[in-house]
């Protein structure tokens, strides 16, 4: 019974130490105190001010569009990655995922400086394009990560069976493989998404001048002093994430399903 008692303690101590401080700044959003004071008074306010605050829209805005084409990309990269390596020799798919996964042990620091002095070097100024492949360098791993663990799981009787009935690998493809893998492909473009967006370290060494993301953005506005506009964005950020976390679950449960039956 003690020890029973004992690991729910040490549970409720870790979701603690984890969500509590994301609990405050949500709480905080709704305060009507500028410095987060108490006594707690509900209040819209910073919320209305959130929306006269242009540079925060602006750089959610950049945010968006710079993760959103990241996703994309990485999961195209992933899929076609993932589907090529298949039926190739165990040594060249060890050293393919071996490359691809490498960006995970290289700290961000050394790889923004890296690119940046390759700009340097080829007498270029810093551009979104270079930014764009830097975040798909960084994201892409994670979007390999999720696509290879569903093609492990994946049947290829399936496939052979749809090539015996005369499929091509197009029609193959599309409808047979592209089914089972698609929630996987969802999740990865989303974890993909997510790493982009939540990136400073690479956006601040490669953004181009007059350009400014989110995380940019909230780093500069804590050094001239920190403004409760940033939880309401903190707070509607952190709604959304969930919210599209709960529906690629129900996705990929609803998916599971299905092939179980």
């Amino acid at each position: 019974m003690l020890k029973k008692i004992l690991s729910w303690f040490y549970t409720a101590v870790v979701f603690i130490f984890l969500y509590a401080p994301i609990a405050v700044l949500m709480a905080m959003a709704f305060n009507e105190s500028q410095y987060n004071a108490l006594p707690f008074k509900f209040s819209m306010r910073w919320f209305e001010a959130l929306s006269q605050n242009t540079r925060l829209i602006d750089a959610t805005k950049n945010s968006i569009y710079l993760a959103a084409i990241t996703g994309v990309i990485c999961v195209i990269l992933a899929t076609a990655l993932m589907l090529g390596s298949r039926d190739t020799s165990s040594k060249i798919k060890a050293l393919v995922n071996s490359v691809v996964m490498l960006p995970l042990t290289i700290p961000w620091l050394i790889m923004g400086l890296s690119l940046l002095l390759l700009l340097r070097a080829l007498g270029l100024d810093k551009n979104f394009v270079m930014l764009l492949i830097g975040h798909v360098v960084i994201s892409l791993p994670y979007a390999v990560l999720i696509l290879s663990a569903r093609m492990q799981d994946m049947d290829k009787s399936i496939e052979e069976a749809s090539y015996s009935l005369g499929a091509n690998e197009w029609t193959t493809f599309r409808r047979v493989i592209f089914p089972m893998i698609s929630p996987a492909m969802l999740a990865g473009g989303f974890m993909a998404f997510m790493i982009s967006f939540d990136n400073f370290v690479l956006s601040y060494f490669l953004i181009p001048t007059g350009t400014t993301t989110l995380p940019i953005e909230i780093y500069s506005s804590i050094k001239f002093g920190f403004t409760p506009e940033i939880n309401a964005i903190s707070t509607i950020i952190l709604v959304l994430s969930l919210a599209i976390i709960g529906i690629i679950a129900a996705i990929m449960g609803s998916s599971l399903k299905n092939l179980i039956r």
